[in-house]
């Protein structure tokens, strides 16, 4: 009997063994779901990334092997009734890279009209959509906390939304909108 790579020697001699192995074995190299991933580059005009998976795979002699870098992956824009949200995506950055399920190169070549899968790839990562996290290292103002944020990270620019509010921060100005006034801190604005 030859040794193959990766395979569970022990289990290999029952039947139940060889069946687990073997269904080890498909979902392992067949099957792509989701990884924390980091971008290479990124082109604003495509909205396309070149994305690189951060959890490696590991070998049967106990060594760790990087994933190959992913070419042209669409960067989700949240986005809908003719409006979107769009970020500067930049090398370094850190999402999620999520495998669809079957092939969607024709939908994407005929401009996300229905198509039928191009090949029989199933939950590959050639196939995924990269969703872009901040994972960590942000700070939200504790006047903040019970309101909807879009801010930078470190904080010194937020627009907070609450019920009946709307609260603009930046460079220590403020401006402040509720049903009953329009409030400004800042000696460089004024209203009248």
């Amino acid at each position: 009997m030859i040794n193959e790579p990766n395979s569970d020697q022990a289990g290999r001699e029952s039947l139940q063994g060889g069946v687990g192995e073997a269904i080890r074995r498909f979902f392992l190299n067949e099957f792509e779901g989701m990884l924390p991933a980091r971008v290479v580059s990124y082109d604003d005009s495509t909205n396309r990334a070149t994305i690189k998976p951060l959890v490696m795979i590991g070998t049967t002699g106990g060594g760790k092997v990087s994933r190959a870098q992913v070419p042209n992956i669409p960067v989700y824009r949240f986005g809908g009734g003719g409006f979107f949200m769009r970020f500067p995506i930049k090398p370094g950055d850190l999402g999620w890279l999520k495998a669809n399920d079957r092939d969607i190169s024709l939908i994407f070549q005929r401009g996300g009209l229905e198509d039928w899968p191009n090949t029989e790839r199933l939950h590959k990562f050639s196939d995924a959509m990269f969703f872009p996290d901040t994972f960590k290292d942000w700070v939200i103002d504790g006047a903040d906390i019970d309101a909807a944020v879009w801010q930078s990270i470190d904080g010194s620019t937020v627009i907070s939304l609450r019920q009946g509010e709307i609260r603009m921060r930046a460079g220590g100005s403020e401006v402040v909108i509720n049903a009953s006034e329009v409030a400004i801190t800042s000696p460089l604005l004024t209203h009248n």
